[in-house]
């Protein structure tokens, strides 16, 4: 039995851990770290958990297609407790935590890819969620509704309806602005293609071409 560092793919603390444990948690953040330099018995283990890996990082791509950032959250953290060694796990990591972006795109540049989320997706799912253009409308409809608010009594205690009238005109031109804003800055997504799925349909295609074009030549 001996004790082995492991690096925690969440925070990047690194770990002491015994060579006989699959799995661990981090003592810095508490998280589980998968120990794939693991030793049981006399045998070492290396798990070769990339098919899940990459099932795991396609679901979290659907997710973030659908705009459910939490589900898309939940699903890379499954996927870096698997393997942090990929760099589609910091590009999407990027994206979904932006504090950490800078620092996630150096690190996701020192791995291979597995072509389920590269650099280029980061441009493209930058703005998925559209929170930025949301928080933007329920700023203006609450300008618009204080304005209107605070314009009634001064309005009529000071007999100045007119006020009224122009903080009525300016919370709609506001809402109306922020309305045409977010529709003109919405995020345009195209729908997940892999690889390896677009590949699969084209060859059922072209089976069921072959098929029908061997029906056809029958007498």
């Amino acid at each position: 039995m001996a004790l082995i560092a492991c690096t925690c793919p969440h925070c990047g603390g690194v770990v002491k851990m015994e060579d006989t444990l699959v799995s661990g948690f981090c003592t810095y953040c508490g998280r589980q770290i998968i120990n794939d330099k693991a030793v049981v018995g006399n045998v070492n283990v290396k798990m070769d958990r990339t098919p899940e890996i990459v099932n795991t990082l396609k679901l979290a791509k659907y997710s973030m297609y659908d705009k459910d950032a939490n589900g898309a959250r939940v699903l890379l953290s499954k996927a870096m407790q698997m393997s942090s060694e990929y760099s589609d796990v910091w590009y999407m990591d990027a994206v979904l935590d932006k504090r950490n972006a800078k620092a996630d795109m150096e690190r996701a540049r020192q791995y291979p890819s597995l072509g389920i989320f590269t650099e280029s997706d980061v441009s493209v799912y930058k703005n998925f969620d559209d929170s930025g253009g949301q928080a933007l409308l329920i700023f203006s409809i609450m300008i618009a509704f204080f304005g209107i608010f605070i314009s009634l009594p001064i309005g009529i205690i000071f007999e100045v309806y007119y006020l009224i009238l122009a903080m009525f005109i300016i919370g709609i031109a506001l809402v109306a602005v922020s309305i045409i804003y977010v529709k003109k800055h919405k995020s345009n997504i195209p729908a997940p293609v892999f690889e390896d799925e677009d590949n699969k349909a084209k060859q059922a295609a072209l089976d069921e071409t072959n098929r029908r074009l061997g029906s056809e030549k029958r007498p």
